[in-house]
């Protein structure tokens, strides 16, 4: 579809159907991971899934994910972090404090995207036990859609920006080690950066996750809303595999988007910046788990 053939009708449409526009969150949609290789950039899809997104911005919001760090590596699969914070004074693996549990919903192309390399979401253990813990695709692993799996099928809820997969892909590239040295499988695959020295020194540390302060129709993230934004929105138009331009996060690149660059056309925020929330305190967490076997006695994952 040619965007500039459109145009009329999509105005048209736009202003008929302006309470498209309502479900564009007064806030940015796209969190920002900062870790040990260099930092991400996510946008969640709040009309496609909004209770997951609520549940991921409520962690985020509380911090909670800053000091965690990316506990899972399966090439060619996942990375998956979100779960566990490392304490070097003892050497402990601690889980963040915890939400209650979701509701599943709808995912895989019924109301979602599906899977697919680039894109975002929640790990569990069964039907309706999503938490804090997130997975990233490596590759297109649509066989997680499936809601008549037994664990209900995974939804994913986002996707990684621009470039960003080149960190993710930095990430997955390390070699995965087995620090527990146990039958548990919590961490028999944790990515390190090195085969030696102190653990928290190795470890893929997620320091933070933010909201960026950006405004809707920022398409190209550098804080203002401009003609490059709306080149962006043109050269995606369409897509239900890019993000950048998907400022009401349902998923598709459409004329809703549009409107929204339309009314924010002008807005400049500055450099993008994480968002100010107000602090919450966090209670001690009870430790889960110990890492036992550390330096040079890590034993290498066998793939």
């Amino acid at each position: 579809m040619q965007f500039s053939r459109h145009l009329p009708r999509l105005l048209a449409a736009c202003v008929l159907a302006s309470s498209l526009a309502c479900a564009w969150r007064a806030e940015a949609t796209v969190i920002r991971f900062t870790t040990s290789l260099g930092s991400y950039n996510v946008r969640l899809f709040p009309t496609l899934m909004p209770v997951t997104v609520d549940n991921m911005l409520d962690y985020v919001n509380a911090d909670r994910y800053n000091g965690t760090f990316v506990h899972r590596s399966v090439p060619g699969f996942v990375i998956q972090g979100g779960g566990f914070a490392y304490n070097a004074t003892t050497n402990s693996a601690p889980p963040i404090q915890l939400y209650p549990a979701i509701n599943d919903e709808p995912g895989g192309g019924v109301a979602g995207p599906s899977n697919l390399r680039g894109t975002i979401a929640m790990a569990k253990s069964g039907p309706n036990t999503v938490t804090s813990q997130w997975f990233i695709n490596l590759g297109n692993n649509s066989s997680l859609d499936s809601p008549a799996r037994p664990d209900g099928g995974f939804s994913a809820f986002g996707r990684v920006l621009g470039n960003g997969m080149t960190v993710v892909d930095a990430i997955a590239a390390l070699t995965p080690y087995d620090l527990d040295g146990t039958s548990s499988s919590l961490f028999d695959a944790v990515p390190l950066r090195s085969a030696t020295g102190a653990l928290n020194d190795v470890l893929v540390h997620v320091t933070d996750v933010s909201v960026l302060n950006i405004p809707a129709g920022d398409f190209n993230i550098d804080g203002k809303v401009d003609a490059a934004d709306l080149a962006v929105l043109k050269a995606d138009f369409g897509s239900t595999t890019k993000a950048e331009a998907d400022a009401n996060g349902n998923g598709r690149v459409d004329g809703a988007d549009f409107l929204i660059w339309q009314r924010t056309f002008g807005q400049n925020f500055g450099a993008p910046a994480a968002a100010a929330v107000a602090a919450v305190p966090e209670p001690a967490a009870a430790t889960l788990a110990f890492l036992a076997v550390i330096g040079c006695s890590l034993a290498r994952r066998r793939k």
